[in-house]
């Protein structure tokens, strides 16, 4: 009672602090020789011109060099010349990013982190800063079960480093800030039609525009639909389990989706609606179950959010919304004794937020805000459909957070700025953690920037981790939240006006990891990155990464499961006739790692070609993407154990605007 009392306290406080303040409160580099040349440019050559902006830092609008965060920024462009199907594949090609893919999920592990079945608790995915990451698993979906066509998006923020300080929980090794396409990018209609393998068949139907009295509208609609791998060899493991006979299996590794997508804008208003439902078939050996188990996501918010100046140097925002979360399993898993096991969840949440943010014209710049999360439903269940005395007891409860938080970036000298920033979150289940973050960045010339970063970030358990469905495994409410400490050095370095280079350095330290339900693990991470990016002006793209990065298990005194000790990924977009004609490929190289269970997993290297058109003829376009194109085999860790990647795969994909 008292907890709760002191909680409610804390939350009415809070709100009139970030109020009450505002009345007191209210009392780029650039070389001649670059601006030249992109005078010169085309339209479609600027929009694919590499973006100095990023919002996702600071929950503001800041250039990149003056962003307290090692930042990677992926546009439109990108997604359209290199054919990314899915938001993990674009995070493929970033720095330091590791996707682990189990043919279920699709999981990213960042700066040295990956545990199987974590469901991207410790990477925040936001949707123009709302947090899509639901608060039963903290399930950042980056596959095809994430809420967003790819198309539809008009730039990706990939934020490396603790962002707890703006964000809360599950920023803990960073966090992914996808910016939609507005209706001003359309300025009509568009049709796609995909046709191949991995999808088999994909449509989408979208429209927007901007009135010329200032309404801006889009509105979408995709469907798609795979069969995925026809004939999925089972191995000896899975036999083992199971008992069963079988070599290999057909018609269990289909994908069935579709997702709407909506916003409106009108001055300072605007509203914003998404929906995404993803029906899996789950291959046998992701669980060990027999054959027939699937499963279904859908999620959707609805968010509404105003923003104004209340001075000429001062903007107020405020954002209040509402979302859903739906999971529904059907398994015969081992764990059940291969009984029919038939898992739930569903959540429903309120989000509002409150923000100020002012700039001063010394260089200074405050940003205040209270963040306030209602968890109205949390439920869980677990039948057992063949013997109901073994299903789990269900779980249905309630929980909610108050957050302040602050910035504030100082201007030291007229090279030398610092950034001070921290939240303090204040939950009703009884954690309550203050994250900060800081920034030393130095404009050594007017070319190169350094910065000195600081951050820590944490992690509170969730509904599934306290109370597991898992086979065997009891409730656990008194798990802590974890912890982590980071330390970072960037260089960055524009080389000539097309040539740029950036360097990393990074010690991370995580404590409290909470793994098989219980806070029994720190890891300990030493890297170093080197970035080399150009943008040529007769239209060519390259864009290179290298990572060297070692990773302990505290707890074992050994290095982690699954966490290659190097990365190398290449991006080489060219046009091939005229800007008609565009040809785009990326390398990418992953280093030899252990499963959970301590066997190697090899090295692999693959690599995708994708041909665009544009425009074909009049107002339509074509491409054609080749996935995998050497069909190289490899695996990926499970926690059962293993399992083999997609084979070699190829998408055309045809548009047209209207």
């Amino acid at each position: 009672m008292h907890q709760a009392a002191r909680y409610l306290r804390l939350r009415i406080h809070a709100n009139h602090l970030v109020l009450g303040i505002f009345p007191f409160l209210a009392a780029p580099y650039a070389f001649a020789e670059t601006a030249d040349k992109l005078a010169s440019l085309e339209l479609e050559k600027l929009m694919e011109l590499p973006v100095e902006t990023v919002s996702g830092v600071s929950k503001y609008e800041q250039s990149i060099r003056q962003a307290p965060a090692s930042v990677t920024v992926l546009t439109a462009a990108d997604i359209r010349n290199y054919g990314w199907r899915t938001l993990s594949d674009a995070l493929r090609t970033a720095p330091g990013f590791h996707i682990r893919n189990d043919r279920f999920y699709e999981y990213v592990g960042n700066r040295g982190y990956t545990r199987a079945y974590d469901y991207n608790s410790r990477t925040l995915v936001l949707i123009n800063g709302h947090r899509i990451n639901d608060p039963i698993y903290q399930l950042g979906a980056i596959g095809t079960d994430f809420l967003l066509d790819p198309d539809l998006i008009e730039r990706i923020e990939i934020i490396r480093g603790p962002g707890s300080s703006v964000y809360g929980s599950s920023a803990f090794y960073g966090a992914v800030n996808i910016i939609p396409k507005k209706g001003r990018d359309l300025a009509g209609g568009q049709a796609a039609l995909a046709l191949g393998s991995s999808p088999d068949t994909k449509g989408r139907v979208s429209y927007g525009d901007r009135t010329p009295s200032g309404v801006e509208y889009l509105i979408s609609a995709t469907v798609a639909d795979s069969h995925g791998e026809s004939d999925f060899a089972l191995p000896d493991s899975w036999r083992t389990a199971t008992g069963r006979p079988d070599a290999k299996i057909s018609s269990e590794d289909g994908t069935r989706q579709q997702q709407l997508y909506a916003h409106a804008s009108y001055r300072g208003f605007e509203t914003e609606a998404a929906y995404g439902r993803r029906e899996k078939d789950v291959l046998p050996n992701v669980y060990n179950t027999y054959p027939g188990a699937h499963a279904a996501d859908t999620r959707a918010y609805w968010l509404a959010r105003a923003s104004g100046h209340v001075q000429p140097d001062a903007t107020l925002e405020a954002k209040t919304s509402i979302d859903y979360y739906d999971y529904d399993g059907h398994f015969m898993p081992e764990g059940y004794g291969f009984h029919r096991f038939h898992p739930t969840a569903s959540s429903v949440s309120l989000n509002h937020e409150l923000r100020y943010h002012q700039t001063f014209t010394d260089g200074h710049s405050l940003l205040l805000g209270t963040e306030i999360q209602n968890n109205l439903r949390l439920k869980t269940t677990g039948k057992d459909l063949d013997d109901p005395s073994q299903s789990l007891m269900p779980v249905n409860v309630s929980s909610s957070y108050v957050s302040p938080f602050a910035q504030f970036d100082y201007q030291l000298l007229d090279p030398l700025r610092i950034s001070l920033g921290g939240r303090y979150d204040s939950y009703s289940t009884g954690e309550d953690r203050f994250t900060p973050r800081t920034g030393l960045i130095w404009d050594a010339t007017s070319a190169t920037t350094l910065k000195l970063l600081y951050g820590e970030s944490f992690r509170v358990p969730n509904l599934e981790e306290r109370y597991p469905t898992e086979p065997g495994s009891s409730a656990n409410p008194n798990l802590r939240p974890e912890i982590n400490r980071s330390w970072e050095l960037v260089a960055e370095h524009q080389l000539s006006p097309t040539w740029s280079a950036d360097a990393h350095v990074y010690h991370t330290q995580s404590f409290g990891l909470i793994i098989n339900y219980a806070n029994s693990t720190d890891y300990t991470t030493t890297g170093t990155e080197l970035g080399l990016n150009s943008y040529l002006t007769n239209g060519i793209l390259i864009r290179t990464s290298g990572t060297w990065q070692n990773t302990r298990d505290e707890s074992t005194d050994s290095h982690a499961a699954d966490s290659p000790h190097l990365l190398g990924k290449v991006n080489f977009s060219a046009p091939v006739y005229s800007d008609w004609l565009r040809a785009s490929t990326e390398l990418q190289y992953v280093s030899k790692r252990d499963d959970f269970t301590g066997s190697e997993l090899g090295e692999y290297l693959t690599a995708n070609l994708t041909l665009r058109a544009a425009p074909l003829w009049r107002s339509w376009s074509a491409s054609i993407s080749l996935y995998n194109i050497a069909d190289a085999h490899w695996s990926e860790a499970t926690n059962a154990s293993r399992i083999t990647t997609p084979p070699r795969s190829a998408v055309l994909r045809i548009t047209r605007d209207f």
